[in-house]
């Protein structure tokens, strides 16, 4: 903690929302892949932000084949084999949306970097919001979850697999202590503040 001559300064806040640098230079995005470890709360998050923007919203959990949610419901993690197949899918779900004149989120893990980079296809159009959090911050609302095939002990396979994205993506953090409605409008706020002036998020 900074000192100064009356006492110690407080540090500085944490924003809500922070912009990776290839996001601003890429713009305002028509695709958001709501993305973290399983109990974050992608997909809270991506029905309110669906619903704040207007855009059409897919959720990719559902879009994972039977013996990929069988092996998940056991409680055994997904090889990069069995994710493929799932991985592509979100791909179409987006590249449909850009090829149509559209916009759209979907929720995905996406929690390696050649995970990410399959989905995007190199297009930056393409943006990540990801639900940043600690596992002591997100175990609590996993172990409160119901009706879902992700058993809360697979979390720390979650995070001994996730590859942070980084200032070299196109990225949106958010902080997954705060309240939904929160994070809702701080990003919404952020990837306004990126739309060409005179022509809103669509």
């Amino acid at each position: 903690m900074t000192m100064s001559a009356a006492g110690p300064l407080a540090a500085p806040p944490v924003p809500l929302a922070r912009a990776s640098a290839r996001l601003k230079q890429a713009g305002a995005p028509r695709v958001l892949v709501v993305m973290g470890v399983s109990g974050s709360g992608k997909s809270t998050l991506a029905q309110l932000l669906a619903r704040r923007m207007g855009w059409p919203i897919v959720e990719g959990d559902e879009l994972h084949p039977e013996a990929n949610i069988a092996k998940m419901s056991a409680g055994i993690p997904l090889t990069d084999e069995d994710r493929a197949p799932w991985l592509e899918k979100i791909a179409e779900v987006a590249r449909n949306w850009l090829s149509s004149g559209g916009c759209g989120i979907v929720t995905c893990s996406s929690l390696k970097r050649r995970y990410r980079d399959v989905i995007t296809g190199g297009n930056p159009q393409v943006c990540f919001v990801y639900l940043k959090g600690r596992p002591e911050d997100i175990a609590p609302r996993l172990g409160q979850r119901t009706g879902h095939f992700m058993p809360s002990t697979m979390l720390t396979s979650q995070f001994d697999a996730l590859e942070e994205p980084d200032d070299s993506e196109v990225l949106l953090e958010l902080d997954v202590t705060a309240s939904r409605s929160r994070l809702v409008e701080a990003a919404y706020e952020t990837l306004s503040d990126l739309a060409v002036p005179g022509q809103p998020l669509k």
